[in-house]
């Protein structure tokens, strides 16, 4: 049923006027009961809209919504790419790109160090704000009444001993990340990872996404890592100002 529901959408993206549901239900071969069946339960989640007095369906606002959301991906790792690669090859470690998705911590981008040892964040992945460095830096340039709608919402699940789960202390740690403009890991998410982020900061002065480079425990301390913040600090601003 999930596929055809989604054959449904893009049939009614070659539709810009709005369609009818037996039309609908010829261009993606299904019968027409099955057809309305599937569009009537998408309106109320926004992705498809119904005018009753023309009896026609076309995409609904959250379409439109998802389609800039992965518009504006596509745009930040275009601008980010060259400058994360050039972070990379100045610390030899991986350089990560996020972006926060509703309550998470969505991947957009990495840049892979030289070293054979991997570590976590391929693009597309999800996780919770509150034990990683992008999610931190994410969390404390909001707004704060933004910042409090998600605080109030997360679940802080404890990942290794040294895991944030009391939601003061967070606070106590994204205020720390405002003061200094960067947020660190040390082991919070993985043992044997930590990591340094900062914030993107778009036009608006918004935080766009983070940047962060992360490495194993045995490479290099947290002090090591916090000597590349005024790199890091650099890369950000170069992306932040090519952002629309």
């Amino acid at each position: 049923m999930l596929g055809k529901g989604l054959r449904l959408l893009v049939a009614l993206g070659d539709h810009p006027e709005g369609s009818g549901v037996s039309q609908l239900a010829r261009d993606v071969q299904v019968p027409v009961s099955t057809a309305h069946r599937l569009l009537a339960g998408m309106v109320p989640l926004g992705f498809v809209s119904f005018d009753p007095e023309r009896r026609r369906y076309s995409l609904g606002l959250r379409a439109f919504e998802l389609g800039q959301r992965v518009a504006s991906a596509r745009r930040l790792t275009d601008v980010a790419l060259p400058t994360m690669r050039r972070v990379t090859r100045a610390t030899g470690e991986t350089t990560l790109l996020a972006v926060l998705s509703g309550e998470d911590v969505l991947y957009v981008e990495r840049t892979e160090g030289r070293h054979l040892a991997r570590i976590w964040g391929a693009p597309g992945v999800r996780g919770a704000p509150h034990y990683t460095s992008l999610g931190k830096c994410l969390l404390a340039f909001l707004p704060a009444e933004e910042r409090e709608e998600i605080l109030s919402h997360l679940r802080m699940e404890r990942l290794t001993p040294r895991t944030l789960t009391d939601a003061g202390e967070l606070r106590e740690e994204l205020l720390r990340t405002r003061e200094r403009a960067y947020a660190t890991n040390d082991e919070e998410h993985e043992e044997g990872v930590r990591a340094v982020g900062v914030p993107v900061i778009d036009r608006r002065g918004r935080p766009a996404a983070a940047l962060s480079v992360a490495t194993l425990t045995f490479r290099h301390s947290m002090q090591d890592l916090e000597e590349f913040v005024p790199l890091l600090r650099e890369a950000a601003g170069e992306i932040g100002v090519q952002l629309p």
